[in-house]
């Protein structure tokens, strides 16, 4: 049993302007990839985001190129309205003041040109990048280049000290060539053509104005707010020991019998920083015995590659882990099934290995029941004419969920005889759930999906969502179990365990392999939990839960006594 607490000086060269803020993208935000003669790919390119193509039509290689998070727009409205947007906001970066001009220097390497500040900078004509460009602060970076743009085989641009991709432009006078196997954060706005050569990522954006955009075997992905795993691949001695008190589990852990863990940590991320639930809650932590209480204590270096990704945390008692990439695959763009491999060492001595990988976003219209017995009864195993129960998610950007629930009538209790309609907005969903201060009732995070819901008619129910049953026997992709307890209304005091929902549009079938444990938003979270699978009253748990996320003063797990 893994337990888990989740995780959500600048150098430069003269004095350069600093851009008031970036250049507004539009409805070219959501392209990851926008040409306008042709898009063509050789390879299994990955794409997190929309492609499109305008006023040219011609998009090939997809496959064997994959799109996620997005689809392909050849010359549709979508397309031709990113592109004017585009034009926009190239003109808008050309209309900056330079602040350096960094004209004859070699980006990476010359004096001066290794690690920016924020600023304007300009190249009269063509700008070279080899080795390694540190950009260090929040942003804006702009880059404005006469003629082209050119990377070197293996260089890189590392992001530091709140620098994200989404604040990083270059404006390209002709064209950019990305070199191979390079790694280029930020919007790339040529007004030519670009070519991403073999094995190149890019965080942000490549949009070409007039000519044609060429890829080949890359992964590029839209900055966007992502909840990563990582965790041990044994049980490490930092990560403690852990008491199990679900009633549904096989394997018990007990306080004579604890369950040792493997460490984990998740955590949220725009672009490659840390982000937050509301204000001034944070969605990270780790399981370690000295976890740490402090934003500051986690930092990510280039997160987004596939070669020299760092993450360090800094323990409560002084001590850190470094966490360093070493696998093939972009983080970014990993999956469950298709993890980044990692080593990682803590300063006290204890080394390992590490797997990290994005979770999917649940968000969608999944239907079930919550009685077998119910008007709705066997749904999950497809039984005709027995209707549905329907919940609907909405991640959003800040990892709070938007929800709502129809249940049919008899679902819930028996004396429930009408159909409820339930909502995460209600006043008493957001006082009852995880951030009333902030207004939040439910979240999203890693595996977890944790639903505070009302009526408006005193009916409560407070949900776990999870893509495993109490002994982690996973349900196919787009399928979560619901667990739940309703503390007040007409169904109070009723519990209902593992009911099995699916996603509408959902391909359904067995996983491959058994990837990861359970995992929570935090300990205060994770008693939560327990207490709707141990059949007790959550009255107490309520205010308990008030500020969980921000308030992380729970016993540690080691020594905390099994929920009866």
């Amino acid at each position: 049993m893994r337990l888990t607490i989740l995780i959500v000086c600048l150098l430069g060269f003269g004095t350069p302007a600093i851009a008031q803020s970036a250049p507004p993208l539009g409805s070219a935000q959501t392209f990851v990839v926008l040409g306008a003669s042709t898009v063509t790919n050789a390879g299994p390119t990955v794409i997190v985001g929309n492609l499109g193509v305008s006023p040219g039509t011609a998009v090939t290689g997809f496959p064997p190129g994959t799109i996620s998070g997005g689809t392909i727009h050849s010359d549709d409205p979508s397309a031709t309205s990113a592109q004017a947007d585009a034009h926009t906001a190239y003109a808008d970066v050309l209309a900056e003041s330079c602040g350096t001009n960094l004209s004859g220097l070699i980006l990476g390497t010359s004096v001066g040109a290794t690690t920016l500040a924020p600023g304007v900078y300009c190249f009269a004509s063509s700008a070279q990048l080899t080795g390694t460009l540190t950009l260090s602060g929040a942003g804006p970076y702009i880059f404005q280049i006469g003629s082209t743009l050119i990377t070197a085989v293996n260089s890189a641009v590392v992001l530091t000290n709140g620098a994200t991709a989404a604040n990083v432009f270059w404006q390209v006078g002709s064209s950019a060539t990305l070199g191979v196997d390079s790694v280029v954060a930020g919007t790339v706005l040529a007004a030519v053509s670009i070519t991403v050569n073999s094995g190149t990522n890019v965080e942000g954006r490549v949009i070409a104005l007039l000519g044609a955009v060429t890829l080949d075997t890359n992964a590029l992905a839209v900055a966007q707010n992502r909840q990563f795993l990582l965790e041990s691949d044994s049980t490490e001695p930092s990560a403690g020991f852990a008491v199990n008190s679900d009633p549904n589990a096989t394997a018990q852990c007990t306080l004579s019998l604890p369950c040792a863990q493997q460490l984990s940590l998740v955590f949220n991320t725009v672009s490659q920083q840390p982000a937050s639930l509301g204000n001034p809650n944070v969605l990270w932590a780790t399981n370690s015995i000295d976890d740490p209480d402090e934003l500051l204590a986690l930092t990510v270096s280039n997160l987004c590659s596939s070669t020299n990704s760092e993450i360090t945390v800094t323990n409560e008692d002084g001590s850190q882990y470094l966490f360093s990439g070493t696998g093939i695959n972009n983080p970014c763009l990993s999956s469950p099934a298709s993890p980044t491999v990692g080593s990682y060492i803590l300063s006290t001595g204890e080394a390992g290995l590490y797997t990290i990988y994005v979770f999917p976003n649940p968000s969608g219209t999944y239907t079930g029941t919550f009685n077998d017995s119910g008007s709705s009864g066997h749904n999950h195993h497809n039984v005709s004419n027995n209707g549905s129960d329907t919940l609907s998610l909405t991640v959003n950007a800040d990892s709070s969920v938007t929800a709502s629930l129809v249940v049919s009538a008899g679902e819930i209790c028996p004396a429930q005889t009408t159909a409820l309609a339930f909502s995460s907005t209600d006043p008493q969903a957001i006082n009852s759930g995880v951030d009333p201060a902030d207004g939040i009732s439910s979240v999203s995070v890693g595996d977890a999906v944790l639903l505070s819901l009302a009526d408006g008619n005193g009916n409560l129910l407070l949900l776990v969502m999870t893509d495993q049953d109490a002994n982690g026997v996973e349900l196919p992709p787009g399928s979560l179990y619901v667990t739940g307890f309703s503390p007040s209304g007409i169904c109070g005091g009723t519990y209902f365990y593992d009911k099995p929902f699916t996603k509408r549009g959902a391909t359904v079938g067995s996983r491959p392999v058994h990837h990861h444990g359970r995992h929570y938003l935090g300990k205060r979270l994770r008693e939560f939990e327990n207490r709707i699978r141990d059949r007790e009253m959550l009255s107490t748990v309520i205010a308990e839960t008030t500020h969980m996320i921000s308030v992380r003063q729970g016993v540690p797990e080691a020594t905390m006594e099994p929920i009866r």
